[in-house]
C-alpha cells in the first residue's frame, strides 16, 4: 500500500475553509497546510496554473509538511495552451517586437522561443525546492477541451519532456477524440514513448467528455482524478467553476473504483488518487472514504515523519501567502 497516495486537488479552496473542516487553531496558511498533511500525504497545487509562485513559497510548503509528503503541480496555463493574464507573467516577459499595449491576455504564440524557455525555467526553477527535497509528485498538463491531439501537439510533448529534466509528467485529455481510433493510438503511444502518465478521470457522461478508461503509459506511476458527475452544470456554459464541481459521490459510485485502483497499484511504482470535486468539503469526505476503502490509515498523524523547521531553510522572513 506504500505506493498509493490519496489527496485533494486543493487545500486552500475557500469553500473547504468555510465548512469548518480545518480546526479553529488552523487559521493561517501554515496551520491549514500542516493540518491537511496530517490527514493526506499528497495534494495538487492549483494556484500554479494561474501564476508562477515565488521560490520562497515552495520552501514554505517543504517546511510545513512531513518528509514523505508529495506536491503535484498543475502547470502554468501558458504551457498548456491557455491564455494567461498580463499580471501573471514574470517581470520582463512581454512579447518582443510586438505592441502589447492594451492586451491583457497572452498565449504561447505571443512569445519567442527564447522567452518561452526563460518563463519555463523560471516556473520549474521556483519549484525546485520540491524536487531537491523529494517532495515533487508530478507536473499535471491539462490542455483545453477544444484542442485536438495532432502532430504539432505531439512534437510539443516531446519538447516538454526535453526541458523538464527528471520531473514526472502526467497528461490529462479533456476531449474523448484524443482516445478514439488512430488518434488514440498516436496519443497513448506518445505518452508511452515519453514515459508520461495518462490521467484517468471520473467525470460526467457527456458527448465530448473523456470515458473512464485507464491505460497505463508510464513506468513511474499513474494518476486518477475525480471531477464529480454534475452533468447538468458541465453542459451549461454559464455555470461557474464551483457549480461544476458540486458533486458528492456516494459509496456505491466510488466502490467500483476501489478494485480498479488496487489493480492499477500492482502495475506501477506509485499511484495518485486525487479528488477534484472541490465544493465545500465534498472532496475531503470522498477522499477519506476512499482511504478507508483502500485500507489506508485515516488517523491524524503526529508529524513523526519529520516536519522541517522553516527557520533552518530560509534566512529571512517571507511575505505571507495562502499557499
Amino acid at each position: 500500500m506504500g505506493n498509493l497516495r490519496v489527496g485533494l486537488c486543493s487545500w486552500t479552496d475557500a469553500g473547504l475553509v468555510k465548512t469548518g473542516w480545518y480546526p479553529k487553531d488552523a487559521r493561517d496558511a501554515e496551520g491549514r497546510l500542516r493540518h491537511y498533511a496530517s490527514r493526506f500525504d499528497s495534494v495538487e497545487v492549483d494556484s500554479t496554473y494561474y501564476a508562477i509562485p515565488d521560490e520562497t513559497v515552495a520552501w514554505r510548503w517543504v517546511a510545513r509538511t512531513p518528509r514523505d509528503f508529495l506536491f503535484n503541480i498543475k502547470v502554468y496555463g501558458l504551457f498548456t495552451l491557455h491564455a494567461v493574464s498580463r499580471k501573471s507573467l514574470p517581470t520582463g516577459a512581454l512579447p518582443e517586437g510586438k505592441s502589447p499595449e492594451g492586451k491583457e491576455r497572452f498565449t504561447l504564440r505571443d512569445f519567442s522561443k527564447a522567452t518561452l524557455l526563460e518563463i519555463w525555467e523560471r516556473f520549474k526553477g521556483n519549484l525546485s525546492p520540491l524536487l531537491a527535497t523529494g517532495k515533487m509528485g508530478y507536473f499535471l498538463f491539462q490542455f483545453p477541451p477544444n484542442i485536438d491531439f495532432s502532430r504539432p501537439l505531439e512534437k510539443y510533448l516531446h519538447r516538454v519532456r526535453e526541458v523538464s529534466g527528471p520531473v514526472r509528467i502526467a497528461i490529462e485529455a479533456r476531449n474523448r477524440s484524443w482516445l478514439e481510433g488512430r488518434t488514440g493510438e498516436s496519443f497513448l503511444g506518445t505518452l508511452r514513448d515519453l514515459n508520461m502518465a495518462y490521467v484517468a478521470v471520473d467525470e460526467p457522461s457527456l458527448s465530448w467528455a473523456v470515458p473512464a478508461e485507464w491505460p497505463i503509459t508510464a513506468s513511474w506511476g499513474s494518476v486518477v482524478r475525480f471531477h464529480g458527475r454534475n452533468a447538468a452544470a458541465w453542459g451549461n456554459r454559464g455555470a461557474g467553476v464551483s457549480e461544476k464541481f458540486r458533486y458528492l459521490y456516494s459509496p456505491e459510485e466510488l466502490y467500483p473504483w476501489k478494485n480498479r485502483i488496487l489493480d492499477a497499484s500492482t502495475r506501477v511504482e506509485r499511484l495518485f488518487v486525487m479528488f477534484n470535486n472541490c465544493y465545500g468539503d465534498y472532496a475531503a469526505r470522498n477522499a477519506t472514504w476512499m482511504k478507508r476503502a483502500l485500507g489506508l490509515s485515516i488517523q491524524e498523524t503526529d508529524g513523526s515523519q519529520g516536519v522541517l523547521d522553516y527557520g533552518t531553510l530560509m534566512d529571512s522572513e517571507v511575505p505571507k501567502s495562502e499557499e
